[in-house]
Parts: structure tokens; C-alpha cells; sequence
């Protein structure tokens, strides 16, 4: 297991989303052994290759002198992403562990490296946990001092956690893990079997892709009750959360099933048995929701987005038709929804998007431009507040950036492509970075593969959030998100209002923080005939 979950975060904490056409082999990992705390006089000689938190110099800046672009949001939003994944599957702690097969581990180390004597291989540190099943929280506090050998140092207190299953929580954080294993297969970015750079990230691919399956795995024969729907651990039915379920398992069944992956000329994680099941389950579970009218705008806007994602991958004809007949019905719900607050009138903004690309109806796309309207209305650019909504969760920031991203990429002149962005930007900004919901950032020098560390500084994190020993409590936070922030217009300020970790919610924001970069990562799904 050691290797197995080890060499997963490796990999995670070591790459840009720049695509690099040069690169050098990385460092070694530190050795069994390895100080148990680290200073930051050690920072410079701590391995470029791992991702960990230790301690260096905070940047003293104000966040005035910090100028923000559309570029650095991509680039922070790619590893906030990243953080938050690794984090959570690997050193948490938060949830369900399982033991990987030992062989199946040598198997995958071996398809990502045709030449193991070319300089580059992965070399595991020890201790990681890898998750069969999520807890919904949890509160991300290191309860001892970082050890950067040992990811064991890095679990939260299991005292702290709900541990419940929950059906968002599995499935944002299933199709999470099959976004990250699709971005480590770009062939441009990480390299080829072939290639003396990028096996330790191609091979977390491979751990993510099986952290995904065994996940699936474990809803399927865990979580059905006797009418077909995932019921959580505590048995209540989240309908929402049924929607979730589907887009995952439409998203790794056609993963396991493609003939080649995006920007790749392979695909290393190819299984049709497993897509087959998968693609069983998903056609039952969308049968099963056949008859399902969506209860409000949230369930509506995550229906549309599901039945996109199964359209997409479904081998069937007849299912196709009929995930996209469904489409317009879902369309015309939101654009007579009522929506009280901007994050509400984000969700139907990114359900509208989706039902205006797979259905063409120009209507959808003329409200989803005026709601967007409405919400630029009630935006203050310089707090980064909407006038309706004081305080945030970390779902709902996923939800507003998701809707401005959609409309950045398929809102055409049906919007004001500059307001977009200039919201894109001093949203984040504010509501990520200035709020504290992304509560600590790695340093560069240990968060970062050696060949990706030349990019400005603000692409990997903004310069005030404090690295994790220094981010609160006796030995600091992980770098991963808050559950809530709030704007108090008194004091005319952000401030965290709940620092747990919600799993459901930081796996959906970080899934829209991923899709970003649609020129990798796709996160709306095209659909094209069986």
C-alpha cells in the first residue's frame, strides 16, 4: 500500500499545467528516516519532486501590489485543484482506507516506463492512505509535525470528522480523480512510456484511474438501496447527489472504454470489462432516473450536466436520443426558475450552457446571458461580492466559477465577454485567495517538479496565503479548502466562517477549477454518435 498511495501524491504535487517540451528527470524523494520536522533553512535541499508542507518564508506583499490576471486564475485555480485532490485521496485520512494489490502496483509502474534504467523512475516516500470510500468532513489541522518522507505525519484528526458517506462526496470526487488521470496522460505535458521524463506522474495516472474504479466499486455494492438510487451511509436518498453518480460513471466508463485519450495517442488505463460494468451502471441508474423531475434549480442545473456526460459516453443510440430529449424540459425549468442569490443564478447559468450546446435552442442561451446580467448588476468588483449572497460555500464558489468559465468559452456575443472575465477574475481573487478559502499554498521549491518551477510564482498559489505550518494551530493546516467564507460589510472584509473540509464541495469546485484548462481537460463533454 505504501507504494501504491506514496508515489500517487508524489506525482501530484509535481507538475505545471504548462505543457513542457523539455524537461529534466526529477530529484530523488527523501529516504526512510528523514528529520521529523523540516525548517526552512532546509527548503532549498527538500526534493523538487514531492509535494509537501514545510516551512519558508512567507511573502511579505500586499495584496494591493498583486496584479491578478485571467491567466494566473487558471493557473492557481489548476493547482488548487491539485492540492485539494492529493490531499484529501492520499494524506487525510478522511475515510475509508483499502489495500492495494501488490502486483497490480508493479503492473502499473511497468506500463508507464518502458525503460526503467533511462534515469527516471519513481521512488516512493512511505505511509500514504489511499480511500475506498469518503467522508463528507472533516477539519484538515495537522495534529503532529510534517515529516516530508512520511505522509503519515500529514493525516487530520479522525476525531473531527463526519463519517458519513455521502453520494456527492463519492462522486465528485470519482469524476475528480478521472479528470487528474486523463491530465496525466496528455502526451505533450507528461510524457510518453517512451520518454526519460514524467513516469512518476504518468504513473499516478494509473493509481487515480484505480482509486476511481475501486471507489465506483465500493458505491455500486455498498451504496444501492432496493429502488435503484445511492443511498448515503446514514441512508438518506440526495437526489442531486444521484445526478453526481451518473456523470461518474459515465466519465470512467468512457475513459476505460476510449481506443486513445484526449492529446494521447494511447490509453494506458483501457479496460473494457470494467467499462462495460460501469456503463451497466450508469444505463440503470439513468433508467431508474427516467422518471425523476429535478427539484429545484441545483438538481435541474446538475441534471443537465449529467445527461450531457451520459449522452456522451453511452454506447447506445436509443439512450443517447434520450438523455438529450430530456435536455429542453430542463431548460425551460431553469429559465422559469426563480434564483435568490448569485449562486443560484450561477447554477442555472452552467445548466443553461449545457443545454444550449447539445440542444442548439437559442432561447437557453439568451437567459442563461441575462442572468449573468443580473449578476453583474449586483457585483462589487473591488470586494468581489454579489450583493445578494454575504457568505460563500465552497460549493458555491465552485458553482459561480464553473458558470463563468461556461460562459467564457460558449457565451459568444450573447454576453459581455469582458465583464465575464473581469468577474472571473476579481471573484477568485477575492473569494479564493483574499478570503482564505484556499487555506495554505506549498512553497515552490518541494511543491513542484525541478523542470516546472519557472513560471511566475502566482501561477502556483497567491503570494499571502501562508504555507501549511504556518497557516493556524499548532502545526498548520493542509493546503486544501475551507468549507465557508463570508464577507462582513461592516468591517468590509473576508473572513473564513467554517474551516472544515467538505469533501462534496471542494471536489466539485476543484473539478470546475480543473476544467479551466478545456484545452486539456474538457469538462464539457462533446457528443458524437455511437
Amino acid at each position: 500500500m505504501k507504494t501504491l498511495a506514496v508515489l500517487l501524491l508524489l506525482a501530484i504535487g509535481a507538475t505545471a499545467c504548462t505543457a513542457a517540451t523539455t524537461v529534466s528527470p526529477t530529484q530523488a524523494p527523501p529516504q526512510e528516516g528523514a528529520a521529523a520536522e523540516v525548517t526552512a533553512s532546509e527548503v532549498a535541499a527538500a526534493p523538487a519532486a514531492t509535494e509537501v508542507a514545510v516551512a519558508t518564508e512567507v511573502t511579505e506583499e500586499s495584496s494591493d501590489e498583486i496584479a491578478l490576471d485571467g491567466t494566473a486564475v487558471m493557473e492557481e485555480g489548476y493547482w488548487y485543484s491539485r492540492y485539494n485532490l492529493g490531499n484529501l485521496v492520499m494524506r487525510s485520512g478522511l475515510g475509508e482506507p483499502f489495500m492495494p494489490d501488490m502486483d497490480a502496483i508493479q503492473q502499473m509502474v511497468q506500463a508507464v516506463d518502458a525503460n526503467p534504467d533511462d534515469g527516471d523512475t519513481a521512488t516512493p516516500p512511505m505511509n500514504a492512505t489511499l480511500l475506498q470510500a469518503v467522508y463528507a468532513s472533516g477539519d484538515p489541522h495537522y495534529v503532529q509535525p510534517i515529516d516530508v518522507a512520511d505522509f503519515g505525519t500529514q493525516k487530520w484528526d479522525p476525531a473531527t470528522f463526519d463519517t458519513t458517506v455521502t453520494t456527492p462526496a463519492m462522486g465528485w470526487t470519482i469524476i475528480k480523480e478521472s479528470e487528474w488521470a486523463k491530465q496525466f496522460h496528455v502526451d505533450d505535458h507528461f510524457g510518453t512510456v517512451d520518454d526519460d521524463f514524467g513516469a512518476q506522474w504518468r504513473f499516478a495516472g494509473m493509481v487515480l484511474n484505480a482509486e476511481s474504479k475501486m471507489q465506483l466499486q465500493y458505491a455500486l455494492e455498498t451504496m444501492m438501496n432496493a429502488d435503484g438510487y445511492f443511498a448515503d451511509s446514514d441512508g438518506k436518498v440526495d437526489f442531486t447527489g444521484q445526478w453526481v453518480m451518473l456523470e461518474a460513471l459515465s466519465d470512467v466508463a468512457g475513459t476505460l472504454s476510449a481506443e486513445t485519450l484526449p492529446h494521447s495517442s494511447t490509453n494506458r488505463y483501457a479496460d473494457p470489462e470494467q467499462a462495460m460494468m460501469f456503463m451497466g451502471a450508469a444505463d440503470t441508474l439513468f433508467s431508474t432516473l427516467a422518471d425523476r423531475q429535478p427539484e429545484g434549480v441545483y438538481e435541474t442545473s446538475m441534471a443537465a450536466q449529467a445527461l450531457a456526460w451520459y449522452a456522451a459516453n453511452t454506447g447506445d443510440t436509443d439512450r443517447q436520443a434520450a438523455a438529450l430529449a430530456r435536455l429542453p424540459e430542463l431548460g425551460d425549468a431553469l429559465m422559469a426558475a426563480e434564483t435568490v442569490d448569485a449562486a443560484e443564478k450561477a447554477s442555472a447559468v452552467r445548466g443553461l450552457i449545457e443545454v444550449n450546446r447539445l440542444s442548439g435552442g437559442e432561447a437557453y442561451l439568451t437567459a442563461a446571458a441575462g442572468l449573468f446580467d443580473e449578476m453583474s448588476s449586483e457585483f462589487d468588483p473591488e470586494s468581489g461580492v454579489f450583493a445578494s449572497q454575504d457568505t460563500y460555500t465552497i460549493d458555491d464558489v465552485g458553482v459561480i466559477m464553473g458558470a463563468l468559465n461556461s460562459l467564457k468559452f460558449f457565451g459568444g456575443d450573447a454576453v459581455d465577454q469582458q465583464a465575464v472575465m473581469d468577474t472571473f477574475i476579481a471573484f477568485f481573487d477575492n473569494a479564493v485567495n483574499q478570503s482564505g478559502l484556499q487555506q495554505s499554498v506549498p512553497p515552490i521549491p518541494v511543491a513542484k517538479g525541478e523542470f516546472e518551477q519557472d513560471e511566475p510564482p502566482i501561477w502556483y498559489g497567491y503570494p499571502t496565503i501562508p504555507i501549511p505550518p504556518e497557516a493556524g494551530g499548532e502545526f498548520g493546516i493542509a493546503p486544501v479548502f475551507a468549507g465557508e467564507v463570508g464577507w462582513d460589510p461592516y468591517g468590509e472584509s473576508w473572513a473564513v466562517t467554517n474551516g472544515d473540509f467538505d469533501s462534496a464541495g471542494a471536489m466539485h469546485a476543484s473539478n470546475e477549477f480543473i476544467w479551466f484548462h478545456k484545452d486539456e481537460i474538457n469538462g464539457f463533454p462533446e457528443v458524437t454518435a455511437p
